[in-house]
Order: structure tokens, then sequence, then C-alpha cells
């Protein structure tokens, strides 16, 4: 059971021949899904809001409105501005378009008036301007990010060249701000860059790149709310690293993130997998990680001192596990299984961490983020 009633976003896939890999979900979804999880974790249908591709969900930290970022290979990505109303339902109020393909992330600055948006496809990295209400205005930077020399990369052609060469050239995953710093994870560059943010000229400053194990392919990361470490999966070997954040002597240009700990997500690391949304529980103590290909949660438990154990390997009921989100009170997960066309719920328990499926799933074509609001 849980504590109250919530409201729910789901995203999903609705032109898949648009996006930079393949899914095989049997139908295209429509846009946005607005639902309610009741107390005893079942869904019920409020909205459909028809959208291309809303392939993450982002609320602005007044949780007035909500970013959903457009997914497509096509054209450059757009940031579709909405505002969120009572009953947990979208109206589009603005948009944004960036200055790369496959938009996958926006992160705001801490002081909400500047955001980072990042494309994957052909790692462009803007600094954008964010007024009051949270609109995206003008782009104050913007810049591709690599490290290696321009003879020593390429940038992928087309959805089959870059499945099969993941890492050939630069693909930027997402942003987060800590302290004077800003970490990107490249999945193509195998690398974590470490900018430093200067929050009245809105600007990043390049320092340096932590290389990450050669093919391991940073994906995304989970910042702990209270020790000085975060946690990032490592998409292409199904691993998720410890990783120290280090604040001292701030006026140095030096390494910020110190890898420290991996731990596999899967038991079979042989076979076709790949790691996708990483997440901490509400109270920290534990930690999940989704497995796309083995199809399953890997569940681990985040010691005093932030290191991992894995402490269970759940199926998730349908196949290719996309995303996941965990109840604001920590009883329940929603899991969305892009290529099954459904999304599942789990009960779960916030003493152990340990899932358990429920017989409840709610059919949402292609559906690929999940978003509490």
């Amino acid at each position: 059971m849980l504590d109250q009633e919530y409201a729910v976003l789901i995203g999903s896939y609705s032109d898949m021949d648009a996006l930079a890999h393949q899914p095989y979900a049997p139908t295209p979804g429509k846009g946005i899904y607005a639902l309610t999880l009741s107390k005893d974790l079942k869904l019920s249908l409020v909205e459909t809001t028809e959208a291309l591709n809303p392939a993450v969900l982002i609320p602005h930290s007044d949780q007035k409105s909500m970013y959903a970022i457009v997914e497509t290979i096509q054209d450059n990505g757009t940031v579709l501005r909405y505002s969120l109303t009572s009953n947990g339902s979208v109206e589009l109020q603005d948009s944004f378009t960036a200055s790369g393909k496959s938009t996958c992330y926006l992160a705001l600055s801490p002081q909400k008036d500047a955001a980072i948006v990042i494309s994957y496809w052909d790692a462009i990295i803007d600094v954008v301007e964010v007024d009051s209400e949270g609109r995206l205005g003008d782009i104050t930077q913007s810049f591709k990010q690599f490290y290696r020399p321009e003879d020593q990369w390429r940038q992928v052609t087309d959805r089959e060249d870059h499945w099969g060469n993941r890492q050939v050239g630069p693909h930027a995953h997402c942003a987060h701000f800590w302290n004077d710093w800003v970490f990107i994870p490249d999945l193509g560059e195998n690398a974590i860059f470490q900018y430093r943010y200067d929050p009245v000229a809105k600007q990043l400053t390049p320092e340096t790149h932590i290389e990450f194990e050669a093919g391991s392919g940073p994906r995304h990361m989970a910042m702990h709310p209270t020790l000085d470490l975060c946690y990032v999966s490592n998409e292409l070997f199904n691993t998720v690293c410890v990783a120290k954040l280090d604040s001292s002597n701030p006026e140095e240009v030096k390494p910020r993130l110190i890898p420290i700990q991996y731990e596999s997500t899967v038991d079979d690391r042989e076979q076709t997998s790949y790691v996708s949304e990483i997440k901490l529980s509400p109270d920290a103590k534990f930690l999940y990680v989704s497995n796309r290909g083995d199809d399953s949660l890997a569940i681990f438990k985040v010691a005093d001192d932030g290191t991992l154990e894995r402490v269970g390997l759940v199926p998730t009921g349908g196949k290719f596990p996309r995303h996941f989100a965990i109840t604001p009170c920590g009883n329940g997960v929603i899991v969305a299984n892009q290529d099954s066309g459904h999304v599942r719920v789990f009960s779960r328990s916030v003493e152990t961490g340990l899932l358990e499926a429920t017989d409840e799933v709610y059919d949402i074509a292609a559906p690929n983020y999940i978003r509490f609001i």
C-alpha cells in the first residue's frame, strides 16, 4: 500500500523511425500519458497528450511546469514546456530548439536561471537562459564535447551505423551540477567530462575528463544526497561504478570524480544486455539499475560509506525495461517495458529494498519514461 494516491506521467515513442536506436515495440505510442496510481497500486488513465517522441520528462523545481524532451535524429531536438494541471495532466506552453540531434537531457542550474541541454547524437552541449517561469530562452554557450583528436573519431551517419559503432564518436548522455562543477557522461568518448560552472556568466569551462574502463560506455549518474559520492551506470559493460567526489582545494584544476568500485548489474555477462536507468531509493539506502536484454532490475544495498552490495535481481515481467520510477513514499515501483508495450507495477519493501510484482500491468505502447509529479 502507498501512503497516498500519486499522479504519474509516462512518455512513449510515437515515431520509432526517427530514433537513434530501434525499439521493437509492436505499436507506437501517442505521446504523454497522464495516469493516477492509487494507494492499492492500480493505474487509471486521466488524459493522453499527443507529442513526438517525448523521451525524457523533467519537472521544473517549482512543480508548476515540466520539460518534455523530443528525441529524433531527423532534426535538431526540441524541448517542450508544459504546465502541470491539478489532476496531473499537461498543457503545452512553448518550445525550445536545441543545437544538436537526439536531444536527451536537461539539467537546471542550482540558481534555476540556466539549464544545460544535452544532445546525444552529436554530443552538442547547450547552456540556455531560463526565466522565472521556467521558459528556455537564449543559448549562452554551445559546443561539441570530445577529447580525442578530430582525426581519431567520426560522426555516425545513420541509425545502423550508430548501433554497430557506439564508440567511434562522442555521444553525451546527461549533465549533473555538483558544487562548482558539472559532470557530463559520454558513452562514445568513454569518459565523464568535468567542467567548472560560472553562475554569473552562465558558462562552462572545461577542466578535465575522467576515462572509464575501455568499452564500458558511461550513461547516467545518480548523485548521493548526503555523501560526496555518485553512481554511474555503464551501458555497454552492464556495470555500476561508485565514484568519490572531491571538493578539496576548489581553486585547483584536478579530477573531482574518482571511481572506487565497480559492480555487475547482471549474472550472465556474456548475454546481450544494456544498462539503462539508475536511481536511488528516496532514503538513499538502495540503488536500482534496469537491464535491457536481461530484462531485470538489479538491486544494490548502499552501505554507510556509500559502497554497494548487490542483493537482488528481479525480472521486470516484460521486454527492454527502458525506465522505471519509485514512488515518493518508496513503497511502489513502475517499470516501462518498452518492447512489450506495457508498464508493470511492483510493491517495494522499504526495509529490504526488494521488489515483488503485482498483477497490475497497464498497456501503453512503446513506454520510455516514467515521472511522478
